[in-house]
C-alpha cells in the first residue's frame, strides 16, 4: 500500500525578506499555515480544458504502460526462476527446472552496488568549486552523512530500487519537502487524556518509486524534459481524508464509495513468486489516483504554459490538487537511474532483458541434459505374452524371472544413448551470456570453467580488469543520480531551512554554526555553481586496496632507482679522475632515467614528481670539476689541501658521524645528500 508521497508544503504567500550574497531570497513563513490553498482559482472552462488534457494523456500513458507492466512481470517471473514441474512432454515426468542464468548475474551486480556504495564513510562528498565555499565543505558532508542515514534512511530506500534498476534496467526516486504534523490524542504524566501537535518528520524527503507506477510519454531522454510525468499512487480513503484534514488535498470526502480493486500484472506476479499473495485483489478498499506534473498554459489570456502540479482521480473526474510548482529550482522532483544507457529512452537496459534468451536457451538445454541422462540410465523390458512376468515387474537386486527362453521371451533395451556434448554447449551459451553482460566469471569471486585451466596472475588480473568495466558504467549512473538527489535536497534546505534539525544535531559546536550559516547566506541561484556533490564509492581501479598496492609497487620501484642513482653518482666521481667520457656517458644515463621516472610519476598522478627525484647532476658537475682539478694538481678551495678529494670521493673517508655509503637502512638520496654536506656544492670543498 503506497502512501501519498506528497508534498508541498509552505505557504508562499507569506514571505520573509532575508538578503543574500547581494541577492534577496524570499523564506517562508512556518508559524503560519504550512500549505497554500490546494485548489487554484480557475474559471469552469479552464477547468475542463485542463481535465480533458489530463484525461487524453493518462488514456495514451496507460494504454501503452500495460505492455510495459507485462514485460516487467514476464521478467520478475524469469528472475525468480521457479521450476514448472514434472512435465509430459517428451515423456511424462520429464524435467521441468528452470536455469536462473538471470539471477546468477543481478545478485552480484545488486551487492557489489550496494555494499560498494553505502558501506563507505561518508556515501557523499563534496567539492568546492569557489574559494569562499572551502571551509563550509566538511561541515556539509557531516551534515548530509547524518541525514541520509539516520533522517532518509537512504540506503533502505534505495536498495529495493537498486534491485530493480539491475533487473529491468531503470529506478525512480521521488525528491520533496515532507511534513507531518497532526493532532494526536494521548496521555500526560498523570495519564490524563491530552491533545498533543506532533510533528513526525518536516525536511526533505526522498521515496523510491516502483518502475510500474511512473508514467512519461516517450521519446525524451531525461524526465525534465517530458511535458507531463505521471504518478501512479494506490491509496485508501482514510488516508486521504487525512491528508485532507492537513490541507494537502481537497475534494476528498467526493471519492467515498470510489473504491475498487488494484492491481497490475507485475504486483501480482513478485506475490506470486515470493509466494506471498495478499486478499487485497479480493477486497475493494483502494482508491487509485494520479499525480501529474505537467506544462499547461491555465491563463485564459495568454498561451504560456505553466509548470502545475495536479492530482486527479480518473474515474470521477475529481480534482484533488492544482498547484504550480512551488519548489524554487522549478523541475520535477523524479529522478531516473538507468542501468545501461538507451536512445531517446528514459528507460534503460536491465540484465532480464539482456540475459532472458540465454536463460531460455540454457533451460532447454539443461532439460534436455537431464532427460538424456534419465532415459540413458534406465531400462525396459520386451516380454514374450503370457510369459508369467507382471505387467509391471518390481526390480531388485537377486531378483529371477524365469522364461521359456531368456534371449526371446524377456529382453531390456535402452531408451536413448547418452549424448556427451550437452555440457559443451551449455557452457558455451554462460559464455555468449557473459559477453553480452559484462557479468562474468571472475566478477562473480570465481575462475571461469570456460578458459579450461587456471590463467596466470597477470591474465587474471586482466580479465578481472575489464570485466569491471561494464560495472562501472553503471556505478557512474548511480553517481550522477544520487548526486541529483541530494542538489534537490541542498535546494530544499535553502528554500524552507533546516528546521532546527541542526541544533538537535550540532548544538553549538563547530559543524552546526557553520551550517546554520551556510543555509542562511546561500542563495537558489548561487549554489549550482558553487558545490559538486559526488559518491565517495569508487571503481575497481581506485579503490583504497588497489591503490595501497600501487604506491607499495611504486615505492618498491623508486626505492632501486635512487639506489642505483647514488651508485651511478660514485662511480661517476670517482671516474672523472681516469675516464671523463665514462663519466659524461653516466652523467646522461642519470639524466634520462630521471625523465622517465618523472614520466612514470605522472602518468600515476602523483603531484610534483619532482619532488621525489633528486637532481644529482648539479652535485656531480662540482664533485667532477674538483676532482680533475685535483688529478691536475690545482690549488685548493675552502681550506682543503691540494690534491685532498671531498669526503667519499677518489676512496677519501666519511667523517665517523655520517653512516655508511653501503648502509641498508635509510634513503639511499638522503645519504648521498649527507655525504656530500647536505646537498650544496660548496659542501663538497668547490
Amino acid at each position: 500500500m503506497a502512501e501519498i508521497q506528497f508534498i508541498g508544503d509552505q505557504d508562499v504567500s507569506g514571505m520573509e525578506t532575508v538578503l543574500i550574497d547581494d541577492t534577496v531570497e524570499n523564506f517562508p513563513v512556518t508559524d503560519t499555515n504550512p500549505y497554500p490553498d490546494p485548489i487554484l482559482k480557475m474559471s469552469p472552462e479552464t477547468e475542463t480544458r485542463l481535465k480533458n488534457h489530463i484525461e487524453k494523456w493518462l488514456e495514451s500513458l496507460k494504454s501503452s504502460h500495460e505492455d510495459k507492466i507485462q514485460e516487467w512481470a514476464n521478467q520478475e517471473a524469469a528472475y525468480r526462476a521457479i521450476s514448472d514441474g514434472p512435465q509430459t512432454v517428451p515423456f511424462v515426468g520429464a524435467c521441468g527446472d528452470i536455469v536462473p542464468v538471470i539471477a546468477m548475474a543481478v545478485d552480484p551486480i545488486h551487492a557489489r552496488l550496494d555494499t560498494g556504495i553505502f558501506k563507505t564513510s561518508p556515501v557523499f562528498v563534496f567539492k568546492g568549486l569557489k574559494k569562499p565555499i572551502l571551509p563550509y565543505i566538511d561541515p556539509l558532508e557531516q551534515w548530509v552523512e547524518y541525514y541520509q542515514k539516520h533522517r532518509l534512511n537512504f540506503r533502505t530506500v534505495a536498495a529495493p530500487r537498486m534491485l530493480e534498476m539491475i533487473k529491468h534496467g531503470t529506478m525512480f526516486f521521488k525528491t520533496v519537502y515532507e511534513r507531518e504534523e497532526y493532532k494526536i490524542k494521548s496521555y500526560d504524566r498523570n495519564w490524563n487524556v491530552v491533545e498533543k501537535q506532533v510533528t513526525t518528520f518536516s525536511g526533505p524527503k526522498v521515496y523510491g518509486i516502483s518502475i510500474q507506477d511512473l508514467i512519461f510519454p516517450p521519446g525524451y531522454q531525461t524526465l525534465n524534459d517530458c511535458p507531463i510525468v505521471v504518478e501512479r499512487i494506490r491509496t485508501t480513503y482514510d488516508r486521504l481524508m487525512i491528508a485532507q484534514a492537513t490541507k494537502k488535498l481537497a475534494n476528498c470526502d467526493k471519492l467515498k464509495g470510489q473504491e475498487e480493486s488494484t492491481k497490475d500484472a507485475l504486483r501480482l506476479e513478485r506475490q506470486i513468486s515470493s509466494n506471498h499473495e495478499t486478499a487485497d485483489r479480493d477486497v475493494y478498499d483502494q482508491i487509485e489516483i494520479f499525480e501529474c506534473w505537467l506544462d499547461f498554459a491555465i491563463d485564459d489570456e495568454d498561451d504560456i504554459p505553466e509548470r502545475l502540479v495536479v492530482t486527479y482521480h480518473w474515474p470521477s473526474g475529481t480534482i484533488l490538487q492544482c498547484r504550480y510548482n512551488w519548489y524554487f529550482h522549478q523541475r520535477k522532483p523524479y529522478t531516473a537511474i538507468p542501468y545501461q544507457v538507451t536512445n531517446d529512452s528514459i528507460y534503460g537496459l536491465g540484465i532480464c532483458e539482456m540475459s532472458g534468451f540465454f536463460q531460455d536457451a540454457e533451460t532447454k538445454w539443461h532439460r534436455m541434459a537431464t532427460d538424456n541422462a534419465y532415459l540413458a540410465n534406465i531400462r525396459m523390458f520386451i516380454a514374450k505374452r503370457d510369459s508369467g512376468i507382471e505387467e509391471v515387474p518390481k526390480l531388485y537386486t537377486g531378483r529371477t524371472f524365469f522364461v521359456d527362453n531368456p534371449s526371446q521371451d524377456f529382453i531390456p533395451f535402452a531408451a536413448a544413448d547418452i549424448y556427451q556434448s550437452t555440457l559443451q554447449e551449455r557452457q558455451n551459451l554462460f559464455g555468449l551470456n557473459e559477453k553480452r553482460t559484462g557479468v562474468s566469471d571472475y566478477l562473480t569471486g570465481r575462475e571461469s570453467p570456460i578458459v579450461g585451466s587456471r590463467a596466470t596472475a597477470t591474465s587474471t588480473v586482466a580479465l578481472i580488469k575489464e570485466g569491471t568495466r561494464r560495472v562501472e558504467e553503471v556505478l557512474e549512473n548511480v553517481r550522477a543520480g544520487f548526486s541529483e538527489i541530494i542538489q534537490m535536497c541542498m535546494n530544499i534546505w535553502i528554500q524552507y531551512g533546516l528546521d532546527g534539525i541542526d541544533d538537535v544535531v550540532f548544538g553549538d559546536d563547530k559543524v552546526g554554526v557553520m551550517i546554520k550559516d551556510f543555509f542562511d547566506k546561500t542563495s537558489q541561484e548561487s549554489i549550482n555553481g558553487m558545490i559538486a556533490v559526488d559518491i565517495s564509492a569508487t571503481d575497481a581501479a581506485s579503490n583504497r586496496s588497489i591503490q595501497q598496492q600501487i604506491q607499495l609497487s611504486i615505492i618498491q620501484v623508486m626505492m632501486q632507482y635512487l639506489d642505483k642513482l647514488v651508485q651511478a653518482g660514485q662511480m661517476a666521481i670517482q671516474a672523472a679522475q681516469v675516464t671523463p667520457a665514462l663519466t659524461a656517458l653516466i652523467s646522461e644515463v642519470m639524466e634520462s632515467a630521471r625523465k622517465m621516472f618523472t614520466d612514470l610519476l605522472t602518468k600515476y598522478d602523483i603531484r610534483n614528481p619532482e619532488d621525489y627525484l633528486p637532481d644529482l647532476q648539479k652535485y656531480l658537475d662540482g664533485a667532477i670539476q674538483q676532482g680533475q682539478l685535483n688529478a691536475a694538481g690545482g690549488q685548493p678551495q675552502d681550506g682543503n689541501p691540494q690534491g685532498q678529494l671531498p669526503p667519499g670521493v677518489g676512496g677519501t673517508p666519511l667523517p665517523p658521524r655520517v653512516p655508511s655509503f653501503n648502509s641498508a637502512s635509510g634513503n639511499p638520496a638522503a645519504q648521498y645528500a649527507a655525504r656530500v654536506g647536505g646537498g650544496d656544492s660548496a659542501a663538497l670543498g668547490v
